[in-house]
């Protein structure tokens, strides 16, 4: 079954969310968190490779663990400055707390000395985070 999650416009108007193995039951309540990152053009391919190649593997596990619904990568090329973003799905705040522990202990144990963190923010300096919380249809 197809959730409407209600985001700005920036994010997507309307965007939606399939939530896997649920197509019989109705709609719930639930969180997804935003991070928009500004990325410098030139280093926006390698911003995605670095968030698509390391941080996801991580995220989908978590995915993959039931401690997130979903979790993704956007960009675009036309529109503001806001140009990477990458989103949780979870049922609420408390899960999304519990998945971002966990996903910041794995990441830090993958990167000790923080240099793949230090390289995403020299590409991307600056970043704002968003939680949206799901309006189920009425």
């Amino acid at each position: 079954m197809w959730k409407r999650i209600a985001v700005p416009a920036v994010f997507l108007t309307g965007v939606l969310c399939a939530t896997p193995g649920v197509a019989a039951q109705e709609p719930t309540p639930g969180v997804t968190v935003v991070r928009y990152f500004e990325c410098g053009l030139g280093d926006l391919g390698e911003a995605v490779e670095l968030l698509n190649g390391w941080w996801r593997g991580f995220a989908q596990d978590l995915v993959e663990e039931g401690l997130l619904i979903d979790y993704g990568i956007l960009t675009h090329s036309w529109g503001d400055e806001w140009n990477l973003v990458d989103y949780f799905v979870t049922t609420d705040l408390a899960a999304f707390q519990t998945a971002w522990r966990e996903l910041l202990l794995r990441v830090q144990d993958d990167d000790p000395e923080g240099e793949r963190f230090a390289r995403f923010g020299e590409l991307c300096p600056r970043h704002k985070d968003n939680i949206y919380s799901v309006v189920p249809p009425s």
